[in-house]
């Protein structure tokens, strides 16, 4: 029912694109609002509002987990694009794509959905792993089977994100008290990224014609593989050394969501296939709908 009330929002998102209420301009706004301003704050409430604490070796833990993790899905991504013939010039672009899901864009309102204000706290130091690895290790995985040069700039690396998820194991680990007044209005404001994200998405994706989308047929066993294939070999191996259901369950969806959007921005600035990275992002968001309430009951109910 979680996921059903978000692509619902996520519908009304592309219906006011149509009706050009909602445009490309006024998307590119929403979204340096949702990324600097909003999904901060909803890192940062996550940890304002903590009244139990875990001890240091378990968020230890999770950084460690998210780590092996990322460094499995290039291998796995590899995998699949030799053994979905994926042309050398795709190729890139394909393990991107496996191996950057939409755990910050989207993630943080799934898991908010589906686990509660609890996940989001372990969200963001996947998310911080993602953002220290994708301007470093991304740049070099989209050059992959291209004559592309790449390059790292150091800036990128202290994203808005990376910053609140920084001062928010500061906030946790130091275990810092703020007026009710201060706590309530940065929860007001991250309470903001669920709906915007969702509306920003669908809005994305009435940008794209559909019958493209459609077209592209090497994304129909792609998707499968990523989103249903992936996750279902990953949870008897995660669940031999995973003991907390949460931290299982956020893992697990994890990788189990759609491309990230970021596949579209890297591959416009790395002269990419951005056509194929859009319909990948399309087909990936839309099949999540149903992939990750499958994986959930599957395995975390």
């Amino acid at each position: 029912m979680q996921m059903i009330q978000l692509f619902l929002v996520m519908s009304i998102g592309y219906l006011l694109f149509k009706l050009k209420i909602l445009d490309v301009d006024f998307n590119k706004k929403l979204t340096t609002l949702l990324l600097t301003v909003t999904t901060p704050a909803l890192i940062l409430s996550s940890v304002l509002n903590t009244t139990e604490y875990l001890p240091m070796q378990s968020i230890l833990f999770v950084f460690f987990i998210g780590i092996l993790i990322y460094v499995c899905l290039p291998l796995i991504g590899w995998i699949i694009v030799k053994v979905m013939k994926v042309p050398l010039p795709q190729q890139g672009l394909y393990i991107f794509m496996t191996v950057f899901s939409n755990i910050g864009f989207m993630g943080f309102p799934v898991m908010k959905a589906i686990f509660g204000n609890d996940a989001i706290f372990y969200t963001a130091i996947f998310n911080m792993i993602f953002n220290l690895l994708v301007f470093t290790v991304g740049t070099g995985i989209m050059g992959y089977g291209t004559d592309r040069k790449t390059k790292i700039n150091p800036k990128d690396l202290l994203s808005p994100g990376v910053v609140a998820s920084l001062i928010a194991l500061l906030i946790y680990f130091v275990q810092l008290k703020f007026p009710d007044v201060i706590v309530s209005t940065v929860t007001m404001i991250g309470d903001i990224t669920t709906p915007m994200a969702m509306l920003i998405i669908g809005s994305t994706l009435a940008n794209i014609p559909i019958w493209e989308v459609f077209s592209e047929l090497r994304i129909y066993p792609y998707t499968f593989i990523k989103q249903i294939v992936i996750p279902i070999i990953a949870y008897p191996i995660l669940n031999l050394f995973i003991k907390d259901p949460l931290i299982l369950g956020v893992t697990l969806i994890m990788i189990s969501m759609p491309v990230a959007n970021t596949a579209v921005l890297f591959a416009t600035e790395y002269d990419g296939d951005v056509s194929l990275a859009a319909k990948a992002v399309f087909m990936t968001t839309l099949l999540s709908i149903i992939t990750i309430p499958l994986i959930v009951a599957l395995f975390l109910v």
